[in-house]
């Protein structure tokens, strides 16, 4: 979630679909300048061979530097992050596509993050250098 203090993004997990949330408390690898960011899950262990979530923000301490986040488990960590613009950006939104690609609708700019509304698809490949692909779940 965003914070009104600091500049880390802020977390709460529930267990049991939302009826309660734990303590929030600090994720200090997700840096932002207090700005809205995007969260997804893209796939699913039940229905593909491993859970993976998205996550997207200007990563930086100030509204710049648009990226894109991948975790194996559940937000825990974040081992893999991708840029999709160094210059200014703002808000964005995380969807997953019929065809198991990526996309993120942000906003950026080169003098402002707000010249700009950018819709940016990608593959798990390239976010992840080659290093990763979705499969279906073995039976």
């Amino acid at each position: 979630m965003r914070g009104l203090t600091g500049n880390v993004r802020k977390i709460a997990r529930s267990r049991d679909g939302g009826e309660t949330w734990s303590e929030v408390v600090e994720d200090s690898n997700l840096i932002e300048p207090r700005c809205q960011g995007s969260i997804q899950m893209y796939t699913d262990a039940r229905a593909h061979d491993k859970s993976r979530l998205l996550f997207s923000n200007p990563a930086s301490l100030e509204r710049k530097n648009m990226t894109v986040r991948l975790s194996y488990d559940e937000g825990r960590s974040w081992p893999v992050a991708k840029q999709l613009h160094a210059g200014p950006a703002a808000y964005s939104c995380l969807t997953v596509l019929p065809d198991l690609t990526a996309a993120c609708l942000y906003e950026r700019g080169e003098s402002k993050a707000y010249e700009k509304i950018t819709f940016a698809r990608f593959s798990l490949g390239w976010l992840t250098d080659g290093r990763d692909a979705v499969a279906a779940r073995r039976r």
